[in-house]
């Protein structure tokens, strides 16, 4: 009876574990769904931010995974490498997996990140406004141009910390009064 109950447990832990991280990939997939199918022409540069950063951090405050951020990161990333979505820029996919992997790291390192709201959308901020920092590394490595920057680099990099801000606070917010709610 001890041996059933206990296969039991961690067959549900299994299922679990395994819904977490199909769950986690898909917030990253809708993330870019989302960006590609919002393409309204506001010439303002990182303005995909808001629900981005909104949705990864609401699947890292779910979440027990450690690397819950960069998972939700690898969905973007997979789910760019499929061609209809119709972006053109051949180094997205790993330009987009960087802010997963430094809300995780800024997540891991600092425990008490959890209960800042103010902290949390800051550090969605800074992690989105890496994007912009990426860009500006492939561009002058490759001589791959990036309209975003023929107005200058100051611009696109506050937008984008604007944007990932918003959109962190959003979804720290929205994780916050759905657990108060409880």
């Amino acid at each position: 009876m001890g041996i059933k109950s206990t296969t039991t447990v961690q067959n549900r832990s299994s299922a679990l574990t395994i819904a977490e991280f199909i769950l986690l990939f898909l917030l990253g997939s809708l993330a870019i769904v989302l960006h590609a199918r919002l393409r309204i022409p506001l010439h303002l540069p990182g303005r995909h931010g808001i629900e981005f950063m909104m949705l990864l951090l609401i699947g890292r405050s779910f979440s027990s995974f450690r690397f819950a951020s960069s998972l939700s990161s690898l969905g973007v990333a997979s789910m760019l490498l499929i061609p209809v979505l119709g972006f053109k820029d051949p180094f997205m996919s790993v330009v987009f997996i960087l802010p997963g992997i430094l809300i995780d790291l800024f997540y891991n390192t600092l425990p008490k990140i959890k209960n800042n709201i103010w902290l949390l959308a800051l550090i969605a901020g800074i992690a989105y406004a890496i994007i912009p920092i990426a860009r500006l590394l492939i561009s002058i490595s490759t001589g791959y141009l990036y309209e975003s920057f023929l107005g200058g680099f100051l611009y696109p990099l506050a937008m984008h910390f604007v944007f990932g801000f918003i959109g962190g606070l959003g979804g720290v917010s929205l994780i916050k009064a759905v657990k108060n709610k409880r």
